[in-house]
């Protein structure tokens, strides 16, 4: 497909239904963890995964930024026309999935158990979070070569591997969770291996485009030549993405020490069940955001500047409009949600169907935030992505710690939705400039 005549629409759907498809499984499986979990081990394993999620977040921070600061530089490169180019920074992006893996793998796998002790966590949920820590802190490689590769793949122009390797890990964890936790009854180790095991699939198809012919970057021994500045530009063009998942880790351990504080584990496990909803629509923005992505920096690299802001608008369009959607049927019929995650337990459905209600109401922010931010990505313009997620952190952590010493609980429910109100408005502000600035 040539970027630069195809029709806009038809590029953006050739690069985003499959990325929204991938990614929708990926909340799938992840929902469907969820969902086993909170049947077959109970509000105990819910409230242990929400212990431990915070640690999973460090990893698809550092995932994250290596997959779409790479994919970002590699599609700028290729639309100016600079194989060469291309090329140096793949490698310099693989290279760099190999330096970080080991060193995360050991720091996580020796601070489980304080990581758990600092949040607060007592009895089963802690039983539960370190045997759930225990399978997934030394895989952390395993973890981040998932995350990373199918960016990688997609903006090589081969968006439907991408997927492939994607449904291939989540249907693997689906079955494998099946195997673990309903019939050998391993509980949250059950539910880790699963996830190990489906995640490692999809790496392994990732990693035969990579190294085969159909890689149009194709990738011989003479090219491994690891560059710092490249390193330094990949890190750079990836770090909002990273600060941003670092913040979101921080925001579930306060929300966990908090809901302790002024609650129990039940309320723990009821932020879990939004935790899992709000995934849900959070990965089916980054689907969007992962399709729109290539286009704005090809587009960019070939200054047809048009098409960067239209790109952007086709995907706020279908992004922030099925947020909306999904935030309706929520605040609708809240027991639909919350049941598949309960299995008759009527102290969580109660203590879950309010927390999603105040919490899930301006979900369809984080939509527009994610999108804003991935846009200025793609742009190379690392700074004012990495501003959104400074501010970000500036406007929550206040309403954080102020709302539920006013309010008690309720206060923590409603921390989110008021802090990305007032962080939308800031970031219209900064698209409102750069668009005029084209």
């Amino acid at each position: 497909m040539d970027l630069k005549t195809t029709p806009l629409r038809k590029a953006f759907w050739h690069y985003t239904l499959p990325s929204i498809a991938a990614l929708l499984v990926s909340g799938t499986y992840q929902i469907i963890d969820g969902i086993f979990v909170g049947h077959f081990i109970g509000p105990s394993g819910l409230a242990g995964i929400n212990l431990a999620w915070p640690w999973i977040g460090i990893l698809l921070a550092v995932g994250m930024m290596i997959g779409i600061g790479t994919g970002a530089q590699v599609s700028i490169a290729a639309g100016a026309d600079n194989q060469t180019l291309a090329k140096s920074f793949l490698v310099n992006g693989l290279a760099l999935l190999c330096i970080v893996g080991l060193p995360l793998a050991l720091i996580l796998h020796h601070n489980s158990e304080w990581f758990l002790y600092i949040q607060g966590a007592t009895e089963d949920a802690a039983v539960q979070g370190n045997a759930y820590l225990g399978i997934i802190a030394p895989s952390a490689p395993i973890i981040l070569a998932s995350i990373a590769l199918p960016f990688l793949v997609r903006n090589l122009g081969a968006p439907h591997i991408a997927t492939i390797a994607m449904l291939t890990g989540a249907i693997s964890n689906i079955l494998l969770d099946a195997l673990f936790i309903v019939w050998l009854g391993w509980g949250l180790e059950g539910a880790a291996l699963a996830t190990v095991l489906g995640e490692s699939l999809s790496i392994l198809i990732c990693l035969f485009f990579l190294i085969g012919s159909r890689n149009p970057l194709k990738l011989y021994l003479k090219d491994i030549k690891v560059s710092i500045g490249l390193i330094i530009r990949i890190v750079s063009t990836g770090v909002s993405s990273m600060l941003m998942y670092l913040y979101i880790s921080f925001s579930v351990i306060l929300h966990n020490v908090l809901l302790l504080k002024y609650g129990s584990a039940i309320e723990v496990a009821a932020y879990s069940i939004s935790g899992y909803l709000m995934a849900f629509y959070y990965l089916t923005a980054e689907g969007i955001s992962g399709g729109m992505q290539p286009l704005v920096s090809y587009y960019y690299g070939a200054r047809q500047f048009e098409r960067v802001k239209d790109t952007f608008k086709l995907a706020a369009k279908y992004g922030v409009g099925f947020g909306i959607f999904f935030v309706a049927m929520i605040l609708w019929v809240p027991d639909f949600f919350v049941g598949f995650f309960s299995r008759g337990n009527l102290e969580l459905e109660a203590v879950a169907r309010w927390a999603i209600r105040l919490q899930l109401c301006g979900l369809f922010l984080d939509g527009f935030l994610v999108l804003a931010a991935s846009w200025f990505q793609s742009l190379g313009l690392a700074r004012k992505a990495t501003l959104i997620t400074l501010f970000n952190m500036m406007i929550q952590i206040p309403f954080l710690l102020t709302l539920p010493w006013l309010l008690g609980l309720n206060g923590v429910w409603i921390a989110v939705p008021i802090s990305n109100l007032c962080l939308s408005i800031f970031v219209a502000a900064l698209l409102w400039r750069e668009f005029k600035r084209f």
